[in-house]
């Protein structure tokens, strides 16, 4: 119960346009709460930036032609159809140890997988939206794939946070759905 509260706050809030204010980073706009700060950042081959939510959390981007379609990394490998998962206690850097876990036909692999996704439209553009199944536990952010030509390749877009606080994530997701793309 507080946590619906705690979210219809946070959207009463965010709703609030005095409450807000609108960052330009020139090839897209974002509509954010007036707290937030643009924080430049230097590319090496796109153009990349950050927005300082508070003293813990950040969001960043990257817009250009290898930005991160917010995948997981999927914690399983599949061998000879059984699934295997990660033994994180086993495993060593650079070398995964796996377990055993079932026939991959059986199990239903989603419920391994750390965030949750789902599409929208935004600003008429297709876009890929991530967010934590576990509150505080995940990437929270917004991925759009080809969004127009540039030069010889395809610019994309990846908005996204890391292990934000819940309200932060919930902020997050509300100010993705404000992007408003100039080309």
């Amino acid at each position: 119960m507080k946590r619906q509260i705690l979210i219809y706050l946070v959207l009463f809030l965010f709703a609030c346009k005095s409450e807000t204010k609108g960052l330009d980073f020139g090839q897209f706009t974002i509509e954010v709460p007036k707290t937030w700060n643009k924080i430049e950042r230097n590319g090496v081959d796109s153009y990349v930036g950050e927005i300082s939510i508070d003293n813990n959390d950040t969001i960043y981007f990257d817009l250009g032609w290898y930005s991160n379609d917010l995948t997981d990394e999927l914690p399983y490998i599949i061998e000879e159809g059984n699934v295997h998962l990660v033994n994180l206690k086993k495993s060593k850097p650079g070398h995964s140890f796996y377990d055993y876990y079932g026939k991959a036909d059986t199990v239903d692999l989603k419920k391994f997988l750390k965030n949750e996704y789902k599409y929208d439209t935004i600003d008429n553009k297709k876009a890929k939206i991530v967010k934590p199944k576990v509150p505080g536990n995940g990437i929270t952010g917004v991925f759009f794939d080809s969004l127009w030509v540039s030069g010889s390749g395809i610019d994309r877009l990846q908005l996204s946070g890391y292990n934000l606080k819940e309200l932060n994530q919930q902020k997050v997701l509300m100010a993705i759905k404000t992007i408003k793309f100039r080309k």
